[in-house]
């Protein structure tokens, strides 16, 4: 009996204490008016992105290919002020265009609005099959002696020091998404 008196106690108590937890929060929320003292909720940090889609085709290193750092940041800098989604897609394996090609069609099949690509491999890719994607807008960044890519949906941009690809590219993804 005692044991069962005991126990009574403890959940009288217990339940006494959750009852005195509820009213306090209830004055609280009842004199703050719930909204947390008249602070304001900060914007989200995170990007709303539009549909569209920016992709850049590299050679196997991928970002850390010296010749892609400057294009990457001025892809980035471009979908600060456009909201489009930015991605890179390295060609792994032989350096050849026929190599790169599936890669290049991967891109397109994603529904990339922009394609841009660094090296000869990539650019390669272009020449050979960016006819075959009519919908999507080829920016080629030539190094020395690259290729010339011809076609409606491609444009080449000559690349002559950091500082201007960056600029380059972010202008060039601009125009090629307004167009």
């Amino acid at each position: 009996m005692k044991a069962w008196i005991g126990a009574h106690r403890r959940w009288v108590l217990g339940g006494g204490a959750a009852v005195a937890a509820v009213a306090v929060v209830g004055v609280v929320v009842a004199t703050t008016g719930g909204s947390g003292g008249g602070r304001s909720i900060p914007p989200t940090r995170a990007r709303a992105y539009t549909e569209e889609q920016v992709c850049l085709l590299t050679p196997e290193h991928g970002l850390a290919d010296a010749s892609v750092g400057p294009v990457w940041a001025g892809m980035q800098d471009a979908s600060a002020k456009t909201h489009a989604k930015v991605s890179y897609l390295a060609v792994a394996g032989e350096q050849s265009a026929g190599n790169a090609a599936p890669y290049l069609a991967s891109l397109a099949g994603r529904k990339c609005t922009v394609v841009l690509t660094v090296g000869a491999a990539p650019e390669g890719a272009v020449a050979l099959d960016g006819p075959k994607f009519p919908k999507t807008r080829f920016l080629v960044v030539e190094g020395a002696g690259g290729k010339k890519s011809v076609g409606a949906n491609v444009q080449a941009l000559a690349s002559t020091g950091d500082g201007d690809v960056r600029s380059k590219v972010a202008s060039a993804v601009e125009s090629a998404l307004q167009g």
